[in-house]
């Protein structure tokens, strides 16, 4: 990588929405741990592949990507309501930078793309978004738009991490249960999963498994997730995402 994901976040801070969106470096550090794991996972990215990230919002694994791997097109979607939200220094930003930006709205089942599009696509922090009748339907329309040998790369939050295990036998809802609709587009999370259910996601779809791991974000935080970090050192298990490197056959 000729791009670091530090240099992209400090590049990007405060364009999407404006002087708001400023990061703590707990922040920075938490993007740091997200993004440099997806990368480490991620096949090996030509010039000529055709990309697509399913949720652009502040757009550091977008620009990531074009900066480090310089794909001819990379593309990515949001919903319309954020989409409406973005700066117009950052969709300026996008086209500087050749990010193709589509207004998509995934409870409603469709890719606008055609059959066998892309080399590419990464689905990351959003499984957990979505009403879960929903997910097969999406993760259908992913295959129909990836090429054959394609690669997709999916994360998410695992429910069966160390603090959650522990909430729950505190008599906690282990997630953070917000089912209100926030900016009138998406919601909180509704539904985390494990690993198991994550994998059968993908087969029940006929994606082959080549990678799958456990690994952690946040870990500075505070006191319990550099506890829970230091334990799933040795019990992966008890980490709190989720990962997986997928292939279409």
């Amino acid at each position: 990588m000729n791009t670091t994901i530090r240099e992209v976040i400090n590049e990007i801070e405060g364009l999407a929405f404006g002087p708001s969106q400023i990061w703590s470096e707990k922040d920075k550090v938490f993007f740091e741990d997200r993004y440099s794991k997806i990368i480490s996972l991620m096949p090996r990215i030509n010039k000529k592949d055709v990309g697509l990230e399913i949720g652009l919002f502040w757009g550091i694994m977008a620009f990531l990507i074009k900066k480090s791997f310089h794909p001819d097109k990379l593309y990515t979607l949001e919903h319309p309501i954020i989409y409406k939200q973005f700066t117009k220094k950052y969709l300026k930003t996008l086209k500087e930078n050749d990010i193709i930006l589509k207004p998509c709205d995934l409870h409603l089942g469709t890719l606008p793309w055609p059959d066998n599009f892309f080399d590419f696509i990464i689905f990351s922090e959003l499984m957990e978004h979505l009403i879960p009748a929903d997910i097969p339907i999406i993760i259908r329309e992913i295959k129909r738009v990836l090429k054959k040998n394609g690669w997709l790369i999916v994360t998410t939050p695992n429910i069966a991490s160390l603090i959650k295990r522990v909430n729950l036998l505190r008599g906690k809802n282990p997630i953070e249960f917000d089912l209100r609709k926030h900016q009138d587009a998406t919601y909180g999370h509704i539904r985390e999963y494990t690993m198991r259910e994550l994998v059968t996601i993908l087969q029940d779809q006929n994606f082959k498994i080549i990678n799958k791991d456990y690994f952690m974000i946040d870990v500075k935080r505070g006191l319990f997730t550099q506890i829970e970090n230091l334990i799933a050192k040795f019990i992966p298990p008890f980490a709190n995402q989720l990962i997986i490197l997928a292939k279409k056959f």
